[in-house]
């Protein structure tokens, strides 16, 4: 398969040596690389040479694999002179999309089989269901504070403010819509719904908070909130996101895990009454973190859990063993996710986002 990637900028070089030991070049033809920027053009990227746009007249090839941030704009630059090539162009994912269709050619597995052909229909995403095509559009309003130098949306009727990493328009949007699409009531990645949700006076802790929007969607019925988060850009966000509710909000800067060290802290070390709610997304540190929650968990008799489980491959089934150990009943949320990164390797599994557990 003739291939020619458009892109040589960061997300081109990390999909290059990540994909399979950076074997990419031996499983397809690149035939070379295309970019906008007029000072690459003839000079060389991972031994292949850099064409202008133009070069896509001058030569045949199977696909057109699009590594930038920028896919919509590259595309429609693309289609607007090269109408007929809209079936070669293919998203970021497309060499995890082709690892998954053959680790999955042989399912038996209908909703697999369903989410498959929706995935050789629109590309490989994240989410592959429709309902997320709404977000890729979603308008969104954006607010800059001058004092504190932060973006802020309204969120819930409430403001939700952004990490001064987040230094543009643009990002503050493009990171609205990734985490209102994680959230939609259609998601895998729904943390609570109509039957597992918060009750009014319910104790929460919020593990792996960022941006905070989970706890700001609960805020009004929580009595109390424990927003545990590491990064000191978000904590900062996070503060002025809840101002108003500092009466009922303890903010803790620090890293959850099974041990307590100084840097690294267990829950059953960081909370000291019952709570009635565990939201844990800590990006493939659940399973350490919740061995260090245990006297907590034995101790909230009416406990509600909804836990990430897609970080890492087997992270659903050590997460299930864990709350058999503690006598849990518990589900996966409904669906499948495709998370790209799986400790620092691309994965081609279809994982199930979240494990809602109770104390039987």
């Amino acid at each position: 398969m003739k291939i020619l990637i458009w892109g040589t900028g960061k997300i081109a070089k990390e999909t290059i040596e990540n994909f399979e030991g950076g074997n990419i070049f031996v499983k397809y033809d690149v035939v070379g690389f295309i970019d906008n920027n007029e000072e690459k053009r003839e000079k060389e990227f991972f031994g292949k040479k850099v064409f202008p746009p133009s070069f896509l007249s001058e030569v045949m090839t199977d696909k057109i694999v699009i590594l930038t941030a920028s896919y919509e704009e590259i595309k429609m630059q693309i289609l607007k002179e090269f109408p007929e090539l809209e079936c070669k162009v293919e998203n970021r994912y497309f060499f995890n999309k082709e690892s998954l269709l053959k680790r999955y050619e042989k399912t038996e597995d209908k909703e697999i089989a369903g989410i498959l052909d929706y995935i050789k229909e629109n590309g490989l995403n994240v989410f592959n269901y429709s309902f997320a095509k709404k977000y890729e559009i979603l308008d969104v309003e954006t607010y800059f504070d001058e004092q504190h130098s932060m973006y802020w949306v309204n969120y819930y009727g409430h403001k939700l403010y952004f990490s001064r990493m987040y230094k543009t328009k643009e990002e503050v949007i493009e990171y609205y819509r990734a985490f209102s699409l994680e959230q939609d009531k259609k998601s895998p990645h729904r943390y609570i719904d109509e039957n597992f949700k918060i009750n009014k006076g319910d104790v929460v802790v919020d593990v792996g908070a960022a941006e905070g929007n989970f706890s700001l969607e609960i805020i009004e019925d929580a009595s109390k909130v424990y927003i545990i988060e590491s990064d000191q850009d978000w904590i900062d966000a996070l503060k002025l996101t809840f101002a108003d509710y500092m009466d009922k909000v303890v903010i803790i800067k620090g890293f959850v895990s099974s041990y307590d060290d100084g840097v690294m802290m267990t829950l059953d070390d960081l909370i000291h009454e019952p709570v009635n709610f565990i939201k844990m997304d800590i990006e493939g540190s659940e399973w350490e973190a919740l061995q260090g929650a245990k006297q907590l968990i034995n101790n909230s008799t009416c406990l509600q859990m909804a836990v990430c489980a897609y970080h890492r491959d087997f992270d659903e089934n050590l997460i299930e063993h864990f709350m058999d150990s503690m006598d849990m009943v518990y589900s996966t949320t409904a669906g499948y996710m495709w998370f790209p990164y799986c400790r620092n390797t691309y994965s081609t599994k279809l994982s199930r986002a979240i494990i809602r557990g109770r104390r039987k």
